[in-house]
């Protein structure tokens, strides 16, 4: 039976009590403030830890962890304010229902040592309230920018019985994921009213028109499709290729949405060689109809995929993302110049 998190526990302050002390430090000092939450969080699911080594620091910070018994586990933590508890849970229930189907390989969930689905815990130097969630480590080789199309194909059929699976999928107890059928899904809006001081103002013009674009079609296509729970974030780095089958990680930013906005998000990552999405594609069909969009619509939510990066990276507080944001923006400017131009999204450089 499903519990909520409601236990929040407590490091002792240190000196960097304000967000602009932290996105300050370095990357491998934040992850060093990040790092010492772990073995806190550990405890609430009975896990004492051997050794910690951080494996992503972005928009979440992620831990494997080896246990002093030499079980493997992934501890992800929430750093953002804007994933609640109940959302959580439905997360951590979707996952438990791929794993009693036994279709698909994703991260097997650990409940804390009562039952929760989360254990959260206050970080000081961010003054929030981070969510964190233990998974079974899976090992294994990220697909990444070597993906080839016979893996691209299986990607493609996974997609389609995540799909499948979601349609009848019921959460309990509370447990929601959020409805982000639109162009920013489930963001806070950092690019309206006001213009970002780190967008000039070509850039910004490009920014509205693409807005109301995927706006619009994003409002059209809802009108006749139903919502189902969708990955959101399901590209080649997010598939581990392990010896026996390719296991899907990072649910993190799932929701009630589109099944074509599955396929935007992955063929987005292949767009440097527009081809490689047919493989993507076909695998999909071979299971399930693919989503009747068409072609300018699609291009429309590729392009809106870039928005929701562009969004989201302003209020990134990594100190490597923070640094790689200017060089980010200004692909980000030249991708949205030429869609409009051409009318077909691509990752120029």
């Amino acid at each position: 039976m499903f519990t909520p998190c409601h236990r929040v526990s407590c490091l002792p302050r240190t000196q960097y009590s304000t967000r602009v002390h932290y996105t300050k430090l370095s990357e491998a000092e934040q992850i060093a403030h990040v790092e010492k939450m772990v073995p806190v969080l550990l405890g609430d699911y009975g896990i004492e830890a051997a050794s910690i080594e951080n494996v992503n620091h972005a928009f979440n910070s992620s831990f494997r962890v080896v246990s002093t018994d030499s079980a493997e586990f992934a501890v992800r933590i929430n750093l953002g304010a804007g994933k609640s508890r109940d959302e959580v849970a439905a997360e951590v229930q979707w996952l438990e229902a791929l794993d009693r189907d036994g279709s698909i390989l994703a991260p097997r969930p650990v409940r804390t040592v009562e039952g929760e689905c989360c254990s959260s815990i206050h970080f000081t130097p961010l003054d929030v309230v981070a969510n964190a969630v233990v998974f079974e480590w899976i090992p294994g080789i990220e697909l990444g920018d070597d993906v080839s199309n016979e893996q691209l194909f299986e990607l493609g059929r996974n997609m389609a019985r995540l799909h499948e699976i979601g349609q009848t999928l019921e959460f309990a107890d509370g447990a929601y994921l959020p409805s982000i059928n639109r162009t920013l899904m489930n963001s806070q809006d950092n690019l309206r009213p006001n213009q970002p001081n780190e967008i000039d103002d070509e850039f910004y013009d490009l920014v509205l028109r693409g807005l109301d674009v995927v706006d619009s079609t994003y409002f059209r296509l809802s009108a006749n499709t139903s919502l189902l729970p969708i990955h959101a974030d399901l590209h080649p780095f997010n598939v581990i290729q392990t010896p026996t089958a390719q296991a899907i990680i990072d649910f993190d930013d799932a929701g009630m949405g589109l099944p074509v906005q599955d396929l935007v998000v992955s063929t987005y990552y292949l767009r440097e060689v527009i081809d490689k999405e047919a493989h993507l594609k076909a695998g999909y069909a071979s299971l399930r109809e693919l989503p009747a969009v068409t072609t300018d619509d699609f291009e429309a939510l590729l392009m809106g995929r870039l928005l929701v990066l562009v969004n989201d990276v302003l209020m990134l507080t990594s100190a490597d993302e923070r640094e790689f944001l200017p060089t980010f923006l200004g692909r980000a400017k030249k991708r949205l110049r030429a869609f409009f131009d051409t009318g077909v999204f691509t990752l120029l450089h």
